[in-house]
Protein backbone atom coordinates (compact mmCIF):
# COMPACT_ATOMS: atom_id res chain seq x y z
CA UNK A 1 0.00 0.00 0.00
CA UNK A 2 2.79 2.41 0.65
CA UNK A 3 4.22 1.94 -2.77
CA UNK A 4 1.05 3.54 -4.10
CA UNK A 5 0.61 0.18 -6.28
CA UNK A 6 -3.00 -1.17 -4.35
CA UNK A 7 -5.57 1.53 -3.34
CA UNK A 8 -7.27 0.51 -0.50
CA UNK A 9 -10.54 2.25 1.03
CA UNK A 10 -10.57 4.59 3.44
CA UNK A 11 -12.43 4.61 6.76
CA UNK A 12 -12.86 7.30 9.07
CA UNK A 13 -9.72 8.98 7.08
CA UNK A 14 -7.79 5.79 7.60
CA UNK A 15 -6.25 3.84 5.02
CA UNK A 16 -7.26 0.29 5.32
CA UNK A 17 -6.24 -2.85 2.49
CA UNK A 18 -6.41 -5.85 4.58
CA UNK A 19 -8.07 -8.03 7.85
CA UNK A 20 -6.94 -11.21 8.60
CA UNK A 21 -8.72 -13.47 10.18
CA UNK A 22 -7.56 -16.90 11.32
CA UNK A 23 -6.01 -18.05 8.05
CA UNK A 24 -8.40 -15.97 6.23
CA UNK A 25 -7.67 -12.38 4.68
CA UNK A 26 -9.90 -9.83 3.17
CA UNK A 27 -8.75 -7.23 0.96
CA UNK A 28 -10.62 -4.66 0.80
CA UNK A 29 -9.25 -2.59 -2.59
CA UNK A 30 -10.83 -0.12 -5.60
CA UNK A 31 -12.56 -1.93 -8.22
CA UNK A 32 -10.10 -1.46 -10.95
CA UNK A 33 -8.41 -4.23 -13.71
CA UNK A 34 -5.39 -2.49 -12.39
CA UNK A 35 -5.33 -2.78 -8.66
CA UNK A 36 -6.28 -6.47 -9.51
CA UNK A 37 -3.27 -7.03 -11.52
CA UNK A 38 -1.21 -5.23 -8.72
CA UNK A 39 -2.79 -7.64 -5.86
CA UNK A 40 -2.36 -10.84 -7.86
CA UNK A 41 1.01 -10.04 -8.27
CA UNK A 42 1.97 -9.31 -4.92
CA UNK A 43 -0.06 -12.84 -4.11
CA UNK A 44 3.21 -14.59 -5.63
CA UNK A 45 6.24 -13.12 -3.97
CA UNK A 46 3.86 -13.60 -0.62
CA UNK A 47 2.90 -16.67 -0.89
CA UNK A 48 6.78 -17.86 -2.09
CA UNK A 49 8.38 -15.82 0.93
CA UNK A 50 5.90 -17.54 3.72
CA UNK A 51 5.56 -20.80 2.34
CA UNK A 52 1.61 -20.33 1.84
CA UNK A 53 0.04 -21.68 -0.67
CA UNK A 54 -2.81 -19.32 -1.96
CA UNK A 55 -5.64 -21.18 -2.96
CA UNK A 56 -7.45 -19.28 -5.27
CA UNK A 57 -10.18 -21.59 -6.12
CA UNK A 58 -11.49 -20.68 -2.51
CA UNK A 59 -10.87 -16.99 -3.43
CA UNK A 60 -13.53 -15.00 -4.38
CA UNK A 61 -13.84 -11.31 -5.82
CA UNK A 62 -17.03 -9.95 -4.03
CA UNK A 63 -18.85 -6.99 -5.77
CA UNK A 64 -19.58 -4.31 -2.72
CA UNK A 65 -20.02 -1.03 -3.92
CA UNK A 66 -18.86 -1.16 -7.70
CA UNK A 67 -20.55 -0.05 -10.98
CA UNK A 68 -18.56 -1.86 -13.19
CA UNK A 69 -17.74 -5.29 -12.04
CA UNK A 70 -16.14 -7.20 -14.91
CA UNK A 71 -12.10 -7.73 -14.65
CA UNK A 72 -10.38 -10.11 -16.82
CA UNK A 73 -7.75 -10.93 -15.09
CA UNK A 74 -9.71 -12.36 -11.92
CA UNK A 75 -10.19 -15.68 -13.40
CA UNK A 76 -11.16 -16.92 -9.59
CA UNK A 77 -14.87 -16.87 -8.38
CA UNK A 78 -16.94 -13.69 -8.53
CA UNK A 79 -20.09 -12.65 -6.09
CA UNK A 80 -22.13 -10.19 -7.14
CA UNK A 81 -24.53 -7.33 -5.31
CA UNK A 82 -27.48 -9.20 -3.37
CA UNK A 83 -26.14 -12.73 -3.44
CA UNK A 84 -25.59 -14.32 -0.36
CA UNK A 85 -22.45 -16.49 0.42
CA UNK A 86 -21.21 -18.36 2.85
CA UNK A 87 -17.52 -17.36 5.38
CA UNK A 88 -16.91 -19.67 7.86
CA UNK A 89 -20.43 -21.50 7.94
CA UNK A 90 -22.12 -17.90 8.44
CA UNK A 91 -24.51 -16.30 5.66
CA UNK A 92 -22.68 -13.21 4.46
CA UNK A 93 -23.71 -10.79 1.05
CA UNK A 94 -24.01 -7.11 -0.02
CA UNK A 95 -27.88 -5.47 0.02
CA UNK A 96 -29.01 -8.98 1.11
CA UNK A 97 -31.87 -8.99 3.74
CA UNK A 98 -31.87 -10.30 7.21
CA UNK A 99 -35.15 -12.37 6.02
CA UNK A 100 -32.71 -13.58 3.07
CA UNK A 101 -30.20 -15.13 5.37
CA UNK A 102 -32.66 -16.63 7.65
CA UNK A 103 -34.37 -18.70 4.69
CA UNK A 104 -31.01 -19.61 3.79
CA UNK A 105 -30.14 -20.93 7.24
CA UNK A 106 -33.77 -22.64 7.35
CA UNK A 107 -33.01 -24.24 4.78
CA UNK A 108 -29.67 -25.95 5.03
CA UNK A 109 -30.73 -26.38 8.87
CA UNK A 110 -33.78 -28.54 6.98
CA UNK A 111 -31.27 -30.59 4.77
CA UNK A 112 -29.27 -31.37 7.78
CA UNK A 113 -32.50 -32.99 9.38
CA UNK A 114 -32.95 -34.68 6.37
CA UNK A 115 -29.37 -36.35 6.58
CA UNK A 116 -30.59 -38.24 9.76
CA UNK A 117 -33.36 -40.66 8.52
CA UNK A 118 -35.16 -39.69 11.28
CA UNK A 119 -37.47 -43.01 10.74
CA UNK A 120 -34.89 -45.31 11.70
CA UNK A 121 -34.21 -43.84 15.14
CA UNK A 122 -35.77 -44.59 18.43
CA UNK A 123 -37.43 -41.56 20.40
CA UNK A 124 -34.48 -41.45 22.76
CA UNK A 125 -31.65 -41.50 19.90
CA UNK A 126 -33.62 -38.55 18.03
CA UNK A 127 -33.20 -36.84 21.86
CA UNK A 128 -29.49 -37.51 21.81
CA UNK A 129 -29.02 -36.42 18.16
CA UNK A 130 -31.13 -33.13 19.03
CA UNK A 131 -28.84 -32.34 21.85
CA UNK A 132 -25.51 -33.18 20.75
CA UNK A 133 -25.68 -31.80 17.12
CA UNK A 134 -28.84 -29.85 15.92
CA UNK A 135 -28.54 -27.89 19.31
CA UNK A 136 -25.10 -26.00 18.87
CA UNK A 137 -26.27 -25.66 15.07
CA UNK A 138 -28.84 -23.91 15.61
CA UNK A 139 -28.01 -22.09 18.97
CA UNK A 140 -25.22 -20.75 16.29
CA UNK A 141 -27.16 -18.90 13.63
CA UNK A 142 -29.54 -17.90 16.45
CA UNK A 143 -26.35 -15.89 18.38
CA UNK A 144 -25.53 -14.47 14.79
CA UNK A 145 -28.99 -13.06 13.19
CA UNK A 146 -31.69 -11.06 14.30
CA UNK A 147 -34.37 -13.40 14.41
CA UNK A 148 -38.16 -12.37 14.90
CA UNK A 149 -40.78 -14.92 16.59
CA UNK A 150 -41.90 -16.66 13.61
CA UNK A 151 -38.37 -17.88 12.50
CA UNK A 152 -38.02 -19.55 15.91
CA UNK A 153 -41.42 -21.04 16.01
CA UNK A 154 -40.32 -22.04 12.72
CA UNK A 155 -37.27 -23.98 14.26
CA UNK A 156 -39.38 -25.27 17.23
CA UNK A 157 -41.83 -27.42 14.68
CA UNK A 158 -38.54 -28.52 13.34
CA UNK A 159 -37.27 -29.89 16.23
CA UNK A 160 -40.60 -31.66 16.97
CA UNK A 161 -41.48 -32.71 13.76
CA UNK A 162 -37.87 -34.35 13.87
CA UNK A 163 -38.28 -35.40 17.51
CA UNK A 164 -41.97 -36.92 17.10
CA UNK A 165 -41.95 -38.05 13.48
CA UNK A 166 -45.21 -36.80 12.89
CA UNK A 167 -46.38 -34.12 10.64
CA UNK A 168 -49.18 -32.59 12.96
CA UNK A 169 -46.53 -32.52 15.72
CA UNK A 170 -49.28 -35.04 17.84
CA UNK A 171 -47.98 -38.53 19.46
CA UNK A 172 -48.45 -40.65 22.14
CA UNK A 173 -45.67 -40.99 24.12
CA UNK A 174 -44.51 -42.97 26.60
CA UNK A 175 -42.24 -42.02 28.96
CA UNK A 176 -40.58 -43.83 32.55
CA UNK A 177 -42.56 -42.49 35.60
CA UNK A 178 -39.50 -40.75 36.91
CA UNK A 179 -39.31 -38.78 34.17
CA UNK A 180 -42.40 -37.21 34.13
CA UNK A 181 -42.31 -36.63 37.70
Amino acid sequence: MESGFIHGISLHGIQHIAVGFADDTFIFAKASEENIQHILATLTPFSEASALNINMGKSALINIFARHFDFPSWQAHKIERGVLFRHLGYPLGMNVSTKDRIEWVLCRIKSNLNLWHIAQWPLHIRIRIVQSFLQPYIMYYILLLDWKKCYLYTFDCLIKNFLWNKAHNRALVFSAWEFVC
